[in-house]
């Protein structure tokens, strides 16, 4: 059986490859996008996809669309950090197999490709299937994955208190210098915005996690959320910021550590600047030093919201990051 596995992800790409029985007789290839991966089914190089949702260029949906359009001949199984109901429906909908949730977990692709029948089409051949040759994995290629499945936690317990779809982005993990964050943001000079902090600390592990809206989202927010049907808002629009930065900070900084089998103490949010250039919600004193930043641009289509998480780690912190993620490489 000919399989492609599609992400964008070199760790996940891995640990999928690395989760089929090596007895089975399979031709394994990869895709890093959806057009990628595409081709690759147009070439009769597919039967089966394992397919990511949230990548660059083509996303998993749009894949599943082409296939459909197209009368392509792929059966397709969803392995995705984007665990939204409305995700996992829509990707039935549009004719996926099944979802299976990020890291995957061999069991559960077993009892999936047990359940449609593809086991006895994966006939063994006696042979031991060689594993497949690889780029190497960088750090920031692992941190970049472990954010996207914390990424789909936070936005699953945001979907599922506001009751909507939370739009999920590529997240970019970058290694730079503290002053040349403000770049990174990517907003208009002229712009003021509004941010949340959070810091964090453990296993020597520390950093500070902020939320960025502009003045926009931020005057909006008691309104757009004012049917919020789970938790009940203070009236006034820095509480209701206040909340939703607690939401998805925590929620992802707890997710996130898990994965790294690290454990954050988390202050309390904070407001450090309302209606401020971007250059002035950031530490002077630190602007000369090394830190890597997860950069997350979160989007909330119903309700035309959107905010920009950046979760800062220290200098130091770096050096047990990069320990931690090569773990998940060799596990």
């Amino acid at each position: 059986m000919k399989i492609v596995i599609c992400d964008d992800s070199k760790l996940a790409r891995k640990s999928i490859e690395r989760a089929l029985p090596t007895e089975w007789d399979i031709d394994v290839s990869f895709a890093e996008n959806g057009e990628q991966a595409l081709k690759l089914i147009e070439q009769g190089a597919a039967e089966l996809l394992f397919l990511d949702l949230t990548m660059p260029v083509m996303d998993g949906f749009a894949v599943l669309e082409a296939i459909n359009e197209r009368q392509l001949d792929c059966l397709t199984i969803v392995v995705s950090g984007d665990i939204q109901q409305e995700s996992r429906q829509r990707v039935k909908k549009l004719g996926a197999l099944d979802f299976i949730k990020k890291p995957i977990d061999n069991d559960e692709l077993n009892k999936v490709l047990t359940e449609y029948g593809l086991i006895q089409e994966l006939l063994p051949n006696h042979q031991q299937r060689a594993e497949l040759l690889t780029d190497p994995i960088e750090a920031t290629d692992i941190l970049k994955e472990v954010s996207n499945v914390a990424l789909g936690d936070a936005a699953n317990l945001l979907s599922d208190m506001l009751g909507t779809f939370v739009h999920l982005p590529v997240p970019k993990v970058v290694v730079t210098a503290y002053e040349h964050l403000p770049r990174i943001l990517q907003y208009d000079q002229n712009l003021h915005l509004n941010a949340v902090s959070e810091g964090f600390v453990g296993n020597a592990v520390a950093g500070e996690a902020i939320l960025f809206v502009d003045n926009r989202t931020l005057n909006d927010l008691p309104e757009k959320l004012a049917h919020y049907h789970q938790h009940q808002f203070k009236d006034d629009y820095q509480s209701v910021f206040l909340d939703i930065a607690s939401i998805l900070i925590a929620t992802f900084l707890e997710r996130f550590a898990s994965q790294l089998d690290l454990e954050f103490n988390i202050s309390q949010p904070s407001v450090i600047g309302i209606s401020e250039p971007a250059n002035k919600l950031f530490k002077e004193a630190v602007k000369d030093e090394q830190v890597l930043v997860i950069d997350i641009d979160y989007d909330i289509p119903e309700y035309h919201l959107s905010c920009d998480l950046f979760v800062i780690f220290t200098e130091s912190s770096v050096a047990v990051l990069e320990e931690r993620a090569g773990y998940l490489v060799d596990a």
